[in-house]
């Protein structure tokens, strides 16, 4: 039985995609949002060995609703100061979100919070109203509410099992939006759009297609990359108008041949059009030999056995792919490991024409 364990990934035909499929327009970018909150409700599994900050943090937020702990009131309890208090059911978090392109104000945004002291879990816990910072230090969203964690705390005397991940979380549409971030596009003269893969040949075929709709030559190739587009003067001041136009046109992107390797899982991908010359290969009891004409010598013959003992590929035609080789490799039994290998060999030959990386 052929192991399952290689998987091959083979684009034998060009598809078309749209603009905004395989790439971004200028300014359409996330910032990063950064807040230090605390979580509270938690059972016994919050801050406990060091908890002087997450006490002083608690007596702020208290102070701030107008709740100022007393000393004398606090030792009546057991409790000397406010600094010693064992906030278990508490824990101090990084609270992390992702401000969208255009986002205004009273949009929700999904929030990420982490512990950050010696917190076991945060199931069950509650962030309070937490500020979110962008870098240039003004509030941009504030976050609370239900902190969804997924991992597994399992307490079985005396050890606790714990699985995944219980001390980050997430609350979803926990974050409102307070700010905006002004957008000046329908004032542009010119918008420039990038590539998420860099090729010259798919922002020739941009340039080209954009061109084409409009009737006149808007649009050139600046790099790689990057698809300069000059607005038309019927679009001057609806600039977003334009763009949803072109961002809707069909394009063929293009790529070089590529094959990456995973040697932990045995996996390989292959892009499109990637070919095999001429070569021969010797990998273990296994030989492959792909050329215009079959190989004249036949595989050993062991008697005492009465089985061969090489596995033989021989591929005979004017021009051969990986697809057609790995095929063959699977009809004789070869291992995922050996494939790989095999590959490996043919590229370090120079018979494989297409760029290989291994993870």
């Amino acid at each position: 039985m052929i192991s399952f364990l290689f998987t091959l990934a083979l684009y034998s035909y060009a598809f078309s995609a749209r603009i905004k499929d395989i790439a971004s327009v200028e300014g359409e970018r996330s910032n990063f949002l950064v807040g230090f909150g605390i979580v509270v409700g938690l059972r016994g599994t919050g801050d406990i060995i060091s908890p002087n900050l997450t006490v002083q943090t608690l007596v702020n937020l208290l102070q701030k609703m107008g709740v100022r702990p007393d000393p004398t009131a606090l030792k009546s309890f057991g409790i000397v100061a406010p600094r010693t208090l064992r906030p278990r059911d508490s824990a101090l978090c990084m609270v992390t979100a992702e401000l969208p392109p255009y986002a205004k104000p009273g949009m929700r945004i999904d929030v990420q919070v982490s512990a950050i002291g010696d917190a076991r879990s945060l199931r069950g816990g509650e962030l309070i109203l937490t500020p979110l910072f962008g870098p240039d230090g003004k509030i941009w969203a504030l976050a609370q509410g239900q902190v969804v964690t997924g991992g597994k705390e399992i307490t079985r005397s005396p050890s606790t099992l714990v699985g995944g991940f219980p001390t980050s979380g997430r609350i979803p549409k926990g974050g409102i939006v307070e700010g905006e971030i002004k957008t000046t596009i329908n004032e542009k003269r010119f918008v420039r759009i990038f590539l998420d893969s860099a090729d010259f040949s798919t922002a020739k075929s941009v340039a080209d297609a954009i061109n084409s709709f409009a009737g006149t030559g808007l649009a050139y190739v600046q790099d790689a990359r990057t698809i300069f587009v000059a607005i038309p003067e019927e679009f001057t001041g609806r600039v977003a108008e334009f763009i949803s136009a072109i961002e809707n046109i069909e394009v063929l992107p293009d790529a070089p041949a590529r094959v990456v390797i995973n040697e932990r899982t045995g996996t390989v991908v292959v892009g499109r059009d990637v070919g095999i010359s001429e070569v021969a290969v010797a990998h273990g009891d296994i030989v492959v030999k792909i050329g215009k004409e079959p190989s004249p010598l036949p595989p050993e013959f062991d008697a005492a056995t009465s089985k061969f003992e090489k596995r033989t590929v021989n591929i005979v035609g004017p021009a051969t792919t990986v697809d057609e080789l790995v095929r063959e490799l699977n009809k004789i039994g070869a291992s995922p490991q050996d494939i790989i290998a095999i590959l490996q060999a043919i590229k370090s030959a120079g018979a494989l024409h297409a760029h290989i990386s291994t993870q």
